[in-house]
């Protein structure tokens, strides 16, 4: 019988780049990833850091707010190169009703689809929970975080350069329902037989 394909001992297959997608890639983060998440942070140039976080951040502000979250209640992931090398990196705060999602993408990986990933992983997340909102608060100059708002049909309210964005989530298991094309079991069933 002759091999179905011949590949060198050290070689790996190159997957067709259709069948890649950034969710496949995402990591859940733990606090021993607190060092290379500060090392993602500072790598961010000032304007990046301003976008954000909604204001200028020094490299002391960026360890505090990694050193603060909450690795047991959120929900801290991303998409790295290699070993601690975070190209994007999503953090779903579920504390409260209406989780809030800040996202960051190295300028390296920019234009790939990596944000709006991350913000459809978010919403995926905040519906395991149980949520059935989510929030993002961003500067309204930060038009790759306002794209991806308005593309996922988010309600916004924008004031003095700042914009609050709103999406309703809906419960869990809808997504897959969604997906197939399945109906909503909760609605009224409509007779397909012949006889009716």
């Amino acid at each position: 019988m002759q091999p179905i394909l011949d590949t060198k001992p050290n070689s790996s297959l190159a997957l067709p780049r259709r069948i890649l997608d950034w969710v496949a890639l995402f990591e859940r983060l733990v606090p021993g990833d607190r060092d290379s998440l500060v090392a993602h942070f500072t790598s961010l140039g000032q304007d990046d850091r301003r976008l954000r976080f909604g204001i200028v951040v020094d490299d002391a502000f960026l360890a505090r707010y990694v050193d603060g979250m909450d690795f047991g209640r959120d929900v801290v992931f991303g998409a790295r190169t290699g070993p601690g090398q975070w190209v994007g990196i999503g953090h779903l705060v579920l504390d409260g009703n209406a989780p809030e999602l800040g996202l960051s993408v190295l300028p390296a990986a920019r234009g790939r689809g990596l944000g709006a990933a991350i913000f459809r992983y978010a919403v995926v997340r905040a519906a395991r929970a149980g949520k059935d909102r989510l929030y993002m608060h961003c500067l309204t100059s930060n038009r790759a975080i306002m794209s991806i708002a308005r593309a996922a049909g988010m309600a916004i309210r924008s004031d003095s350069g700042e914009a609050d964005a709103h999406l309703v989530v809906p419960p869990y298991p809808e997504f897959a329902r969604m997906l197939i094309g399945e109906p909503d079991p909760a609605s009224p069933a409509r007779r397909t037989d012949a006889t009716a």
